[in-house]
């Protein structure tokens, strides 16, 4: 099982589509204490900070850290809670990539989806609607 931070697109290729996560992530146990080296980059020390971990993203420099929905896993006394733009939740599909990418099959009855519409998980194309 993994926790770490996203951002989720849809990416459009002549008539077909399909949904894109863009993972930063660690390996942890089901407390959500890392089992592998990690430096995280977020406040509290124990995840990652979506800012930072942009601009170590291949082409960052084309988008603001914020331009894509983005979201959150975390794992902690033995529950996950992901957090996220509601955009990102609206179909089972991607509910099902996160669960795959964070290799949370384990736990996935017992996930606490948490739609987060505050600013913190505004997006830019969302903020020029």
């Amino acid at each position: 099982m993994k926790k770490g931070i996203f951002w989720w697109n849809i990416v459009y290729i002549d008539d077909w589509s399909f949904i894109r996560l863009i993972p930063v992530m660690v390996e942890c146990d089901i407390n959500g204490n890392p089992i592998e080296d990690v430096v995280f980059s977020s406040k509290s020390g124990e995840n990652f900070n979506h800012k930072i971990e942009w601009k170590k993203q291949k082409d960052s420099n084309k988008y603001q850290y914020n331009y894509f929905p983005r979201g959150r896993v975390e794992i902690k006394n033995g529950k996950v809670r992901i957090f996220a733009n509601p955009i990102v939740f609206e179909d089972n599909e991607s509910k099902e990539l996160i669960i795959k990418i964070f290799e949370l099959h384990d736990v996935a009855d017992k996930i606490n989806w948490i739609s987060d519409n505050s600013s913190h998980y505004q997006y830019v194309q969302e903020l020029n609607l």
